[in-house]
């Protein structure tokens, strides 16, 4: 065979040997950094990208619990003035009722009490006459109207 020829083997294997040396060195000092550096680049430009958002998201988060501190004061404030208001709206109503009361409308109420009492006495003292005068109605039978 003349690949194993002990001739042409040796110098087959020296430049062979050469090639493969000189490939390695090229390929290791030339393309591997050109490739490598813009990986490098993109990793480091990734990690500081990723802890902008992880600054930003804390932020972010402390603005959401701001804002959650800041709605709940809003809301617990409103709804002390709504008490207020209303306490006092009550305490005003009251307050003018009563004068109102204590004027004009006693009379006028004592004469509505007054003539609401009659009313329903002369209620009580009529019922127990008219219920013993009045005769119940029979019901009709079936087909028959009612007269």
């Amino acid at each position: 065979m003349p690949q194993l020829d002990l001739l042409t083997f040796f110098p087959q294997f020296f430049w062979s040997f050469i090639f493969f040396i000189s490939f390695f060195f090229y390929f290791s000092y030339c393309i591997i950094p050109s490739i490598a550096t813009p990986l490098k680049l993109r990793k480091q430009k990734l990690i500081k990208l990723a802890d902008e958002i992880n600054k930003k998201k804390d932020d972010s988060s402390h603005l959401l619990v701001e804002y959650d501190n800041l709605a709940s004061n809003s809301f617990d404030e409103t709804k002390k003035k709504l008490d207020k208001f209303m306490l006092n709206g009550t305490v005003w109503s009251n307050s003018k009722i009563s004068t109102l009361n204590r004027g004009n409308l006693s009379k006028i109420t004592l004469r509505f009490l007054k003539n609401c009492f009659e009313k329903e006495s002369n209620e009580f003292i009529k019922s127990p006459i008219s219920k013993a005068s009045k005769t119940p109605k029979k019901m009709p039978k079936k087909g028959q109207k009612r007269k």
